[in-house]
């Protein structure tokens, strides 16, 4: 007598559903672990680049006998350009056309806004590069082609009321048609050279550069990372006001002034700031909004304390 015995090898249905829900749960867990490496490395990476530019701007403080202006009245480009020989970028520097209004004589020093630079990105942006459709600016568009833009700026100071002082922080006059004059009071300005030694408000606690790389719902109007202003006194591409709380929401309208731009970031919960002494800070932004502003400017004698 012989005995046949059928051995079957494989997952019954009720098996394979329960493996599958298995890798689903083990997927589910290891996602936002991923995620969370992988922003902490970001996180590092754009405090690393304002650790270099601040290094940069005081090397060039150091040569020069005071810092680098948001942007040059006379050849409208950035401070990102001034302080290239101080990132290791003197070769890409000796290509720039310093004269009077080069950057809007296009074809001479807009091109360079088509090279990335990756030291002016933070890595948590989507967004590396000038809407062709919101808010596109011509003299910046090279064949077609958007500019890279940056996300640390200059800071002007704060717009506004003085809480201590009860008087308006001092500002230049805009005759642009937003209407929005510049602030006048920061480490960084468009129409005067400061030094380290008139901020007297302390460069530990006073703000110099700050990151606004966040992609809000109206967008961010970037503009090229070459690109400092234009002929209009209170324009500045460069740097910003402090006006808003960081990571405020923006109308739909766009009606928010360009100088007024508000800081944030794709970090949660705050963005980043270099200070007057080159360290380099992560602002919650649910920080007192006076005494963000006050860490803003640089001699109006404002206490700030702990932040």
């Amino acid at each position: 007598m012989s005995t046949n015995i059928h051995r079957r090898f494989g997952f019954t249905l009720i098996e394979l559903l329960v493996v599958i829900a298995i890798i689903a749960i083990l997927i589910g867990l290891l996602l936002p672990a991923v995620q969370k490496v992988r922003e902490a490395a970001a996180r590092t990476k754009c405090q690393n680049n304002l650790k270099q530019i601040g290094l940069a701007i005081h090397n060039y403080h150091d040569a020069m006998g005071f810092l680098p202006r948001s942007t040059n009245p006379g050849t409208q480009l950035a401070w990102t350009v001034y302080i290239l020989p101080y990132v290791e970028q003197s070769a890409l520097f000796a290509q720039f056309d310093f004269s009077n209004g080069s950057y809007l004589n296009v074809g001479k020093n807009n091109p360079h806004g088509l090279r990335r630079m990756a030291i002016y990105l933070c890595p948590s942006s989507p967004i590396d590069r000038m809407s062709l459709t919101s808010n596109p600016n011509t003299p910046e568009i090279v064949n077609g082609q958007p500019p890279f833009t940056t996300h640390y700026y200059a800071l002007s100071g704060p717009r506004g009321l003085n809480p201590v002082t009860g008087t308006n922080y001092p500002t230049t006059p805009s005759t642009n048609f937003e209407g929005a004059p510049l602030a006048a009071s920061g480490m960084m300005l468009r129409n005067e050279d400061v030094s380290l030694t008139g901020v007297t408000d302390g460069t530990s606690n006073t703000l110099m550069i700050g990151e606004m790389s966040w992609d809000s719902k109206f967008g961010t109007r970037y503009r090229s990372w070459v690109r400092g202003g234009d002929n209009n006194a209170a324009i500045v591409a460069g740097g910003r006001n402090v006006v808003s709380p960081i990571n405020s929401a923006l109308n739909a309208n766009m009606v928010v002034p360009f100088n007024d731009m508000p800081m944030g970031s794709m970090h949660p919960g705050g963005t980043h700031f270099a200070m007057g002494d080159g360290s380099v800070r992560f602002v919650q932004q649910s920080i007192n909004f006076n005494t963000y502003r006050a860490l803003s400017s640089r001699d109006q004698g404002e206490p700030v304390g702990d932040f």
